[in-house]
């Protein structure tokens, strides 16, 4: 074979890769909270089983203050158990990022089963255009919990 015919080769592979690894996180995230309990009123730990799991947030743990993503858990898992009021309380934007993350399972799918002549620029916009806007509105909602 010949050299720019493996490169093609190599990055097709790293292009389905990192659908993959997307597809994976997305998954996870939309299903992990169908598995979960919901939080006890007035407390803040998620349950697998009968084993409620500690604070995983690590700017929680080491400066005892929550982090534009806490109560993102708590907020997904309220909502895939149909509690919406209480998913909007734990994270405002809980039930908005749930959604943008479940919508990349699908685009995940396609591009996986397209290859990379389906990444078009429409797709593109569609995957990424939002991500800045995410985390300035994260940004934002914390500082407003923060200050508020």
């Amino acid at each position: 074979m010949s050299e720019p015919a493996d490169n093609i080769i190599d990055l097709e592979k790293r292009f389905r890769a990192h659908q993959w690894v997307q597809l994976l996180f997305a998954t996870v995230m939309v299903v992990l909270p169908f598995f979960l309990a919901p939080a006890y009123p007035g407390e803040d730990r998620v349950a697998l089983g009968n084993w409620r799991i500690p604070p995983v947030c690590p700017h929680r743990v080491l400066f005892m203050h929550s982090c534009p993503g806490c109560g993102l858990i708590r907020s997904f898992t309220a909502l895939t158990h149909g509690q919406f009021s209480e998913s909007y309380f734990y994270h405002r934007l809980g039930i908005p990022l749930f959604l943008i993350i479940a919508l990349q399972i699908p685009f995940r799918l396609y591009l996986l089963k397209t290859g990379s002549k389906g990444y078009t620029k429409r797709i593109e916009t569609i995957l990424y255009r939002p991500v800045p806007f995410v985390i300035v509105i994260l940004i934002i909602n914390w500082l407003a919990t923060v200050f508020a």
